[in-house]
């Protein structure tokens, strides 16, 4: 008689496949990857600026004084168009009479007026069009505020996230380094216990132990710092970064500085801020010595009254040209000129000064990159001959060539030169970023540019 928990014949060893998950275990697991967090993963430079880019106060003010400039025009354009007032009352009066012959009477009535204006400006000395002209400089100016705020943007968000990536770098070759000087530390302790090493290795390889444990202690607050400048500006905690193993070197193109500082001169965009508001300054000026001349409209408007002591009613229509002129303001309109003249000579200043500022930050900008690229090719060469220095002093000192303090001279250059080349990676990708800025030219391209060299 087989025994039932055996297998029958026909399935001796077979093994059974696992089985899937339920229904309920699949809802489940579909349920579970819906709701995974926006971060999943590492995050490029690209999906950080994105979120920045949601939450940004300073861009979300731009955008609102835009929206504000286009009302201000259609407020300017409302002077050449026409205006229709109306207005209407109702009043109640009680009227006593006294006479020497018939006594005294008294009388109730209500009185109801109507009144309908419309009015058609004719002439204004060219103050509504110039007015229309200032809102429509004011549009152009806040598209110019909204395109500096985003670069302004681009520029933070790059600078945070490659000083988290530069933070990260140093925490982890710090930790290597002193895993490394420990190992160190144990081989100096055991020649010297058999016999063949001194106490002088020993004691060395302990004070660079405590070196490199202080060094990671400083870089681990470094990171904390740059962590919490990137949260301001996500506003929420530092996901993963994508991080920087090698980059591809590009020069600048053009590759003279005198084409990007034209560039700058002509397209940044807190320069057209500052050359709109200088027109905006100087229409001020003239739209306050256009308060001199008269202004001409036509006006039409019907009435009628109804009710009264007679209970009479009484229609009136009537057409006419208004003219205004103002002769004498006590001087007003010559002080609103003045003072709109020299804010115009006051901006006039400020933007020689900006240009001149652009024109240096564009040629320190164009030499950043150009330095950046021959100090990551020079540091390359220095990790590989750090590294094979390094692998010379371990073997020498293995066979008694050379001493304790030799391999953690060796060492400490090498990490430290690691540290250089990463460090310099990241300030070549900064630095392509910086000089587009600094021409005022820096766009999302610039940004998916850089993203690319990413891991």
């Amino acid at each position: 008689m087989r025994n039932p928990a055996s297998p029958s014949p026909g399935h001796a060893g077979r093994r059974h496949a696992p089985r899937g998950p339920k229904p309920a275990g699949r809802l489940l697991l579909a349920l579970g990857l819906l709701v995974l967090p926006a971060w999943a993963g590492a995050s490029g430079l690209l999906d950080l600026y994105q979120r920045a880019e949601e939450v940004d106060p300073n861009l979300q003010r731009a955008e609102k004084q835009r929206v504000i400039a286009n009302y201000q025009e259609d407020q300017a354009r409302s002077g050449i168009m026409p205006s229709l007032t109306g207005s209407a009352s109702r009043s109640r009066t009680n009227e006593k009479q006294t006479t020497n012959f018939s006594g005294s009477s008294s009388t109730d009535y209500t009185q109801d007026n109507y009144s309908l204006t419309l009015t058609q400006p004719l002439f204004s000395g060219g103050r509504t069009w110039i007015s229309l002209d200032i809102a429509q400089e004011g549009q152009d100016q806040a598209t110019a505020a909204v395109s500096s705020a985003r670069q302004d943007l681009m520029m933070q968000v790059a600078q945070a996230y490659f000083d988290v990536l530069d933070g990260e770098s140093e925490v982890n070759l710090a930790q290597r380094e002193v895993r490394r000087v420990k190992q160190h530390l144990d081989r100096a302790q055991a020649q010297f216990d058999v016999g063949t090493g001194d106490i002088v290795g020993v004691r060395e390889a302990e004070a660079r132990r405590d070196q490199a444990r202080t060094r990671l202690i400083r870089a681990r607050n470094t990171l904390r710092t740059a962590k919490q400048r990137l949260r301001r500006l996500i506003r929420r905690p530092v996901p993963e970064l994508k991080p920087v193993e090698d980059v591809t070197l590009v020069a600048p193109d053009p590759d003279q500085p005198a084409p990007w500082v034209d560039r700058a001169l002509e397209q940044h965009p807190q320069l057209t801020q500052t050359r709109k508001q200088l027109t905006i300054d100087r229409k001020q000026a003239e739209l306050a010595r256009r308060e001199r001349w008269p202004q001409i409209s036509a006006q039409a408007q019907y009435s009628k009254v109804e009710g009264g002591s007679f209970f009479t009613e009484d229609e009136q229509k009537s057409a006419s040209i208004q003219l205004q002129w103002p002769i004498y303001q006590g001087g007003a309109v010559s002080a609103k000129a003045n003072i709109a003249e020299t804010q115009a000579a006051q901006t006039r200043l400020q933007l020689d000064d900006e240009q001149e500022n652009i024109r240096v930050n564009t040629v320190q900008a164009f030499y950043d990159w150009q330095s950046a690229m021959q100090e990551v090719r020079s540091l390359r060469a220095q990790v590989r001959s750090a590294k094979t220095q390094l692998e010379a002093v371990q073997t020498g000192f293995e066979v008694g060539r050379r001493t304790s303090v030799d391999v953690l001279d060796a060492q400490q250059e090498y990490f430290s030169a690691l540290q250089d080349l990463a460090n310099a990676r990241h300030r070549y990708l900064l630095s392509r970023l910086q000089l587009k800025a600094s021409a005022g030219v820096l766009s999302m391209a610039d940004l998916r540019s850089a993203n690319r060299q990413l891991d």
